[in-house]
């Protein structure tokens, strides 16, 4: 009995040499002629826009077992797994959350960082055609031919508006429902980001975060079929007009966002007393100036670590609102805290809760419904722990809050 055993030793170190031998004498073929073409593909995450994958096109099949993850590299992104179909190698990206509690917020992502028009991926290695003894053998340098955006990016159309008064231009996206129809008036969502995503790049509004894609998604239309329009106040605009948000003071380009609503919505079959505000960093104390300047503009908002002190908060004391932030932001935290204490010395009712980071979604959203049930106009959230854009992931997804800012 021992020596069939011994002789299958013997077989496969044999089989295993002989595997060696014809790897090493496998014809090489540069793989800058082998491959045909590269596409890449982006998605929508918690913490925003990102390319997720990438997929190489080569000019014939290639053998599986010789392509790994090693024998390729793309600057700036870490390959989490390989894949092959036929002539096809698809890399998939590491799309974990860059904004997790910890994170150094020195490193921060921005739109600027985060969207790209194209990526090179290099191969390394050397992987094997099907059915042959030879590999396409690097290294090479392939730039993909184009990004494929999100679905819910695409649906958004962009726009630009030009204040006849002050000659100021800003962007803006926006989005009609599945069947929107003249019969029928619709809620607006306005969103508007953290000054971060004030830059020349087309839709960046979209890209930080999910604060207006996440109303365009199938799930939410079927509940709140809305007109959504994300606000972008671009580089050169800010470089020539100043900030949009100043030290919580009103500016020229608040007054320019709220006359570009009003033309966005102008010729819409827009709902012109269920226009809600949806704002983050910048953007969240950007509406509440709007807020306090034009109290009946707003039916509700949804602040997500606001910036800025309040002044005169009470001119907000009537609005529908739900302030969210984390007791890590002192800066947004201290502001909100001492809003609240007025407001309340004021004999406003808030309802303050305040929320684990480490909660599940399911605790989230159940800690969202006992909130929601609590009498006030004004709801108070502050996020145990995280830092402010973490607070952001956690606020958008949450669809308990989408509720209420919509039932108002």
């Amino acid at each position: 009995m021992k020596k069939p055993v011994k002789l299958l030793g013997i077989s496969l170190f044999l089989c295993a040499v002989l595997e060696g031998a014809f790897a090493a004498g496998a014809k090489k073929i540069p793989a800058k002629e082998g491959i045909a073409v590269a596409e890449a593909t982006a998605q929508m995450y918690e913490d925003g826009y990102k390319v997720s994958s990438a997929t190489i096109q080569y000019r014939k099949k290639l053998d599986p077992s010789t392509v790994t993850a090693d024998d390729y590299s793309v600057a700036g992104r870490t390959i989490e797994s390989v894949s092959v179909d036929g002539k096809n190698v698809t890399l998939n990206f590491d799309c974990s959350n860059q904004w997790y509690p910890e994170k150094d917020e020195e490193e921060e992502l921005s739109p600027e960082t985060q969207f790209v028009r194209y990526i090179e991926i290099i191969q390394k290695g050397d992987v094997g055609i099907a059915g042959s003894n030879s590999v396409y053998a690097g290294p090479a340098t392939v730039t993909s031919k184009k990004i494929n955006e999100p679905k819910l990016v695409k649906e958004f159309t962009d726009k630009t508006y030009k204040d006849d008064d002050t000659g100021m231009e800003i962007h803006y996206s926006i989005f009609f429902p599945l069947y929107y129809t003249e019969n029928w008036n619709y809620p607006v969502i306005v969103f508007i980001p953290d000054s971060r995503a004030n830059t020349n790049i087309s839709k960046s509004c979209l890209l930080q975060g999910e604060g207006a894609t996440v109303w365009a998604s199938d799930i939410e239309q079927e509940k709140h079929k809305s007109i959504i329009i994300a606000i972008q106040y671009p580089k050169y605009t800010e470089e020539k007009y100043g900030p949009l948000v100043k030290d919580g003071e009103w500016t020229d380009g608040l007054d320019v966002i709220y006359r570009a609503i009003w033309k966005a919505i102008s010729n819409t079959r827009a709902s012109r007393d269920k226009i809600y505000a949806i704002g983050q960093g910048d953007g969240a104390s950007a509406n509440f100036l709007i807020a306090q300047k034009y109290p009946t503009f707003y039916a509700a908002q949804f602040a997500i670590s606001p910036l800025y002190g309040i002044e005169n908060v009470e001119k907000l004391e009537n609005q529908k609102m739900w302030i969210m932030t984390s007791s890590n932001d002192s800066q947004s935290c201290e502001a909100m805290d001492n809003a609240v204490a007025q407001w309340k010395e004021s004999g406003v009712r808030v309802n303050k809760f305040t929320w684990n980071v480490d909660c599940s979604p399911e605790e989230f959203s159940n800690a969202a419904k006992e909130q929601a049930k609590k009498k006030g106009t004004i709801k108070y959230t502050v996020i145990d722990g995280g830092n402010r854009e973490y607070t952001w992931c956690i606020g958008h997804r949450i669809e308990e809050i989408r509720d209420w800012i919509s039932s108002q």
